[in-house]
């Protein structure tokens, strides 16, 4: 090949690449044709369920281990339900009787399991399961369990309302998550916003076309007899909320997203405490699930078997289009910056190759890509404040802000992949989140102030 066929062949890549891109785009298009009714959906007004005619009786969980820095938030915020005291308890799950967060939970008079077996068994999912034994070692009988993070608020009418849900015949119930300190920091403001996204998006239009949503993490109760069935709490890998939002899927199980009900979450605000996160749900989402997919497993009959099969086919395929497309639009840009800097090389030695301007070509086909994937990725944040900001209540300045960097927050998603992939231990291995209980959101901070006047 000579020095003009050379500098030809660079320029052509350029637009193979494009080619391929806008391929791409289309294919993506007709497989999330759907989203379009999601984004439809998020903007409608949420209707108010019927007050429940039977109070069910409800058992609080709260994995806390060495959590003293904010466990007083959730235990006050608990303390002023407007659910009836009888009709639920609370049960924090420490690992140690030497762990301070036992102090602070007698002074609430809550219940406090302490438990007994942690080899290889430090995940959050085996925290709830020594829970459930100990609850039914001690002879104690619920309608449901419900799932708390120690960091976490709860408004006052929280138990109320996804008393609720349960009464309108949903087995698992979620309300909106949102944030004490989405605002602190970039880092916490676009966590916020993926899990903004992830609430008012994903979560309502699965919760609308097919009862189902995504757990994420907390906030959300469970039927007792769907862990009753299992004998336990099976959900026990690195990502417990991923692992029963499958189950929940595939045994056909009812779930309801019902935003009026409020929590509040701590987000990170450092790179290093947010990579850890994003190495736990990347590789946790790919872990065997084998277990979670049991035939022989009630079937809750949430949908009838066409249904079932179309919901389960968009959540098994909702992800992929969305990481191939940035994939491909990644590695385009990759291929387009090797290529820039090999034709700089070559316009060194090769004049076909600086008459033809074929490194200013091939340095606007690498500015393309990057535009197009920073716009793309951008653009899940405008739509997040379009449905969701009511809640967030971002200034316009730190919405732009996160609209023009969001990109480099998805990033670490790929770094905490590599990261994963070549050092095995960090993807098996289960590292406490530290919280520091700073609260910046002013609703969650008057919360507390009027629930502790409450109970003065």
């Amino acid at each position: 090949m000579n020095a003009e066929n050379l500098a030809s062949w660079f320029e052509q890549t350029g637009w193979y690449l494009l080619l391929a891109v806008i391929l791409a785009l289309l294919i993506f298009l007709a497989l999330f044709w759907y989203f379009f009714a999601y984004f439809a959906l998020a903007l409608k007004k949420h209707k108010r369920l019927p007050k429940g005619k039977i109070n069910y009786k409800y058992a609080i969980l709260i994995p806390a281990r060495n959590e003293d820095q904010v466990i007083s938030h959730i235990l006050e915020s608990l303390k002023n339900q407007t659910y009836p005291k009888e009709l639920f308890d609370v049960y924090v799950i420490v690992e140690s009787k030497d762990d301070p967060t036992i102090k602070i939970t007698k002074k609430f008079k809550y219940n406090i399991v302490i438990r007994k077996d942690l080899i290889n068994k430090r995940t959050k999912g085996f925290a709830l399961d020594e829970a459930y034994k100990f609850i039914k070692e001690n002879g104690k009988t619920y309608d449901a369990f419900m799932v708390f993070d120690a960091d976490n608020i709860v408004k006052s009418d929280y138990i109320e309302l996804m008393n609720d849900v349960k009464n309108a015949g949903f087995k698992v119930g979620m309300g909106y998550r949102n944030f004490t300190n989405s605002s602190k920091n970039w880092i916490s403001a676009c966590s916020s916003t993926l899990f903004a996204y992830m609430n008012q998006f994903t979560s309502n239009g699965r919760s609308v076309l097919f009862k189902k949503m995504t757990l994420t993490g907390t906030g959300y109760f469970i039927d007792f007899d769907i862990i009753d069935n299992e004998g336990g709490w099976i959900f026990n890998g690195m990502t417990e909320d991923v692992e029963l939002t499958k189950y929940c899927y595939y045994h056909n199980i009812s779930m309801k997203y019902y935003p009026l009900a409020q929590y509040y979450d701590e987000q990170p605000t450092t790179i290093k405490t947010v990579h850890k996160q994003h190495i736990r749900w990347v590789w946790g989402f790919f872990a065997n699930d084998k277990k979670y997919k049991k035939k022989n497993s009630p079937n809750y009959h949430a949908l009838d078997k066409t249904k079932q099969n179309i919901s389960l086919f968009e959540f098994n395929v909702s992800i992929y289009p969305l990481v191939l497309m940035g994939a491909l639009l990644g590695l385009a840009f990759l291929i387009s910056f090797g290529f820039f800097i090999a034709s700089l090389v070559f316009a060194a030695f090769l004049e076909p190759f600086r008459t033809n301007l074929v490194p200013l070509s091939m340095f606007i086909w690498m500015l393309i890509y990057f535009i197009i994937l920073w716009i793309s990725v951008g653009l899940v944040a405008f739509v997040t404040f379009v449905i969701s900001n009511r809640y967030l209540k971002f200034s316009i300045f730190l919405q732009i802000k996160v609209m023009f960097t969001y990109l480099f927050f998805f990033i670490d998603f790929v770094l905490a992949f590599l990261d994963g992939l070549f050092h095995k231990y960090k993807r098996v291995s289960w590292d406490k989140i530290d919280h520091d209980g700073v609260i910046t959101n002013k609703e969650a901070l008057e919360n507390l102030k009027n629930e502790s006047k409450a109970r003065k």
